[in-house]
């Protein structure tokens, strides 16, 4: 387990080489601990190991979903039956998918411009329609500049790095089309990142990227703005 330079949010993902896929989630340690995603039924017990390296999992006080994929959302039943005071937090679309896992819960509902306090970080959260399911949302923490964005800016890689300042460019495109295709309202959802101050893009698959932010934004929304 590696966290990045900001000092609080830890990768508690993991990589499948035979697929050059990572399955990512985040924890970010503050006043009320926050898991960002819950990875696959594949890979729960490795989330599980990692988060218990670093805090307790009947301390996490929110369970925050960017979409409810099973890369994404696979693992909650088995960490609900482990942390089950964890608030889910989902958006009313993503929510509704839940009973595929077997889970019938009221969530947290949260839609485009809501906040979440979590000690001295507050989330932001903004639609991002159709980029991996019709519900997904960018979960965006101004206090350290870190964009928890899905399927967004997410990639396959053949050899594993946890954060990368390479140009992936190509690698991001190539993911984009296949994975989410030529969709206006995609691609309209991450321009509006632009107005955001991102320090580091944490996606769903991949590694985490602290250069060429601005490229990428201009890259997949379909417009051009300058390399960071």
């Amino acid at each position: 387990m590696i966290e990045p330079e900001q000092g609080y949010a830890y990768w508690v993902g993991d990589y499948i080489p035979s697929a050059g896929l990572s399955i990512n989630s985040y924890l970010i340690v503050d006043d009320y601990p926050t898991l960002i995603n819950t990875g696959a039924p594949i890979t729960i017990d490795t989330l599980i190991n990692k988060v218990e390296s670093v805090i307790k999992l009947t301390n996490i006080e929110y369970i925050v979903l960017t979409n409810a994929d099973i890369a994404y959302a696979g693992g909650l039943p088995r960490l609900l039956e482990i942390a089950p005071q964890a608030r889910v937090i989902a958006s009313a679309h993503e929510a509704m998918r839940l009973g595929l896992y077997g889970i019938y819960i009221q969530p947290l509902l949260i839609q485009d411009g809501d906040m979440l306090n979590i000690g001295k970080a507050t989330l932001q959260f903004y639609s991002a329609p159709f980029i991996g399911s019709p519900g997904s949302v960018f979960i965006f923490d101004a206090t350290s500049g870190i964009l928890f964005s899905g399927e967004a800016f997410s990639t396959t890689v053949s050899a594993w790095q946890i954060l990368t300042e390479e140009d992936m460019t190509e690698l991001l495109q190539a993911y984009f089309n296949v994975n989410i295709g030529d969709s206006a309202t995609a691609r309209d959802a991450i321009s509006r990142l632009k107005m955001l101050d991102i320090k580091l893009l944490a996606p769903g698959h991949g590694p985490m990227m602290r250069r060429h932010i601005d490229r990428y934004i201009g890259t997949l929304s379909g417009g051009y703005a300058e390399a960071a």
